[in-house]
C-alpha cells in the first residue's frame, strides 16, 4: 500500500507539470547455471546514460513448474544488489508477492546530495540484483517476462521528477540447453573408467568438459578437469557420448560430473555419480622393466585399509631396502626401486599385510 500511495502521489505530479521521460532498457543475464541452481543478473540502461535512478519497482514472472525460489528471501543469500544496497539507495529488496512473481524494490530516497547511480547509456548495462534460482525441472522453461502492465510497476528518476518509459526488456535465456538422459560410469578391468552420456538435444552446445573429484581429497569435491568432449550429431536426435578415464585411481570412490558448455560461453553441471573403484583383491605385479638396471617400477593393488610393507631381500635373504612401511587406503599403487650400489644378481621383493602376503623375483643386470 506504501508504494501504490507513492506511485500515485507522483502520477498526480506529473499531471500538474511537464512530463520528461527517459527510455529504460532492461535485461536478464545468465550467470551460473548448474543441475540444482540458476543464477541471473539484471541489468538496466537508458538512452541518454545521464539519468539517474531513484526508485523503483521492478516486477517480472518467472515459470514455477522450472525454477523457484523460497518465499521469505535472504538478502546475500537468495539475492544481493549491485549499487542499490549499503549505498545510495536503501533500504532495497525483493520480495514475492505471488508464487510466480517478484518485485525488485528500490526506494526514493529524499535525501540531499544523494541523486542516485547513473544508469548507463545503451549498449552499455548497469547491474541491478542477482537472484538465485532453484532448478525443479533441469529441462524446463526457464524465462523471465517482465510485467510492466502492473500497477506497482515504476522507474523513477532520482529528483522525482522524471518517468522512465519502459523500453525493450530482453530475456536472453530460454530452455536449458542440454537435455541430458543418462550419465554413467563402468570400471574396466584394466581400472580405467568408462564414462558414458546420452542428450536427446542439444541447442547451440559447444560441448562437455568432463571432471573429477574424490571422496579422500581435501576439501571435498575439488573438482580437477580431465578432458574436453565436442557436441556432434544432429542437435534434436539422441547421441550417445564416452570418455575413458585412463589415470590410476589412488583412491576408493572417484566422483564425476559434466560441465556442459554452451557457445556463448555459458554452462550448467550435470548430476554428480560416483564409482567404487577400488579392487576387489590383493595383487602384486611384475616389476617393469625387468631384467632392469639401474631402477624399475613395482605396482601393487589393495583392496581395504591396512598397514602394508614393501621389502627388497638379495637371493640369501638379507633385507637391502624398505620401500613401502605406512598404513594405506583401497587403490592401485606403483613405487620405484633404486638399485643403487646393488650388484647384479637375482633380488626378491615381498608384499605383506595382515591378509596377505606374496613374493617374486627380480633380476639386476649392471
Amino acid at each position: 500500500m506504501k508504494q501504490f500511495i507513492l506511485l500515485l502521489g507522483v502520477l498526480l505530479f506529473f499531471s500538474h507539470s511537464s512530463l520528461q521521460s527517459t527510455t529504460i532498457n532492461g535485461r536478464f543475464t545468465v550467470v551460473n547455471m548448474s543441475a540444482s541452481e540458476l543464477t541471473i543478473l539484471l541489468q538496466v540502461n537508458t538512452d541518454t546514460g545521464t539519468d539517474d535512478l531513484g526508485g523503483a519497482t521492478i516486477t517480472f514472472s518467472f515459470d514455477t513448474t522450472a525454477v523457484a525460489i523460497g518465499d521469505n528471501l535472504i538478502k546475500n543469500v537468495d539475492y544481493f544488489f549491485h549499487n542499490f544496497c549499503d549505498g545510495n539507495y536503501s533500504p532495497a529488496t525483493i520480495t514475492k508477492p505471488m508464487r510466480n512473481q517478484l518485485w525488485v524494490n528500490i526506494d526514493l530516497p529524499f535525501i540531499n546530495n544523494n541523486n542516485g547511480t547513473v544508469v548507463t547509456a545503451s549498449p552499455g548495462w548497469t547491474d541491478v540484483v542477482t537472484i538465485h534460482f532453484d532448478i525443479v525441472d533441469p529441462n524446463g522453461a526457464a524465462h523471465l517476462d517482465w510485467q510492466t502492465t502492473s500497477p506497482f510497476w515504476g522507474i523513477y528518476d532520482a529528483d522525482n521528477s522524471t518517468l522512465w518509459q519502459t523500453g525493450e526488456f530482453t530475456d536472453l535465456f530460454g530452455p536449458l540447453p542440454v537435455e541430458l538422459v543418462s550419465f554413467s560410469a563402468t570400471l574396466l578391468s584394466n581400472q580405467n573408467v568408462l564414462l558414458e552420456w546420452k542428450t536427446a538435444s542439444s541447442l547451440n552446445n559447444s560441448g562437455f568438459e568432463i571432471q573429477r573429484a574424490s571422496s579422500m581429497t581435501t576439501p571435498v569435491h575439488e573438482w580437477e578437469v580431465i578432458g574436453f568432449v565436442e557436441s556432434y550429431g544432429n542437435p534434436n536426435s539422441l547421441v550417445e557420448y564416452s570418455f575413458t578415464d585412463i589415470t590410476q585411481h589412488r583412491f576408493p570412490v572417484v566422483q564425476y560430473r559434466l560441465k556442459m558448455i554452451d557457445n556463448d560461453g555459458s554452462f550448467q553441471y550435470s548430476q554428480i555419480i560416483e564409482i567404487n573403484t577400488a579392487p576387489t583383491n590383493y595383487e602384486l605385479s611384475q616389476n617393469y622393466p625387468n631384467p632392469f638396471n639401474p631402477n624399475t617400477v613395482i605396482s601393487y593393488k589393495l583392496p581395504v585399509t591396512g598397514n602394508v610393507t614393501l621389502k627388497v631381500y638379495d637371493i640369501l635373504g638379507n633385507e637391502v631396502g624398505t620401500l613401502v612401511n605406512e598404513n594405506k587406503e583401497p587403490g592401485t599403487y606403483e613405487v620405484e626401486f633404486q638399485s643403487n650400489n646393488l650388484t647384479s644378481g637375482v633380488y626378491i621383493y615381498q608384499l605383506n599385510s595382515s591378509e596377505f602376503v606374496q613374493t617374486k623375483k627380480m633380476l639386476l643386470l649392471r
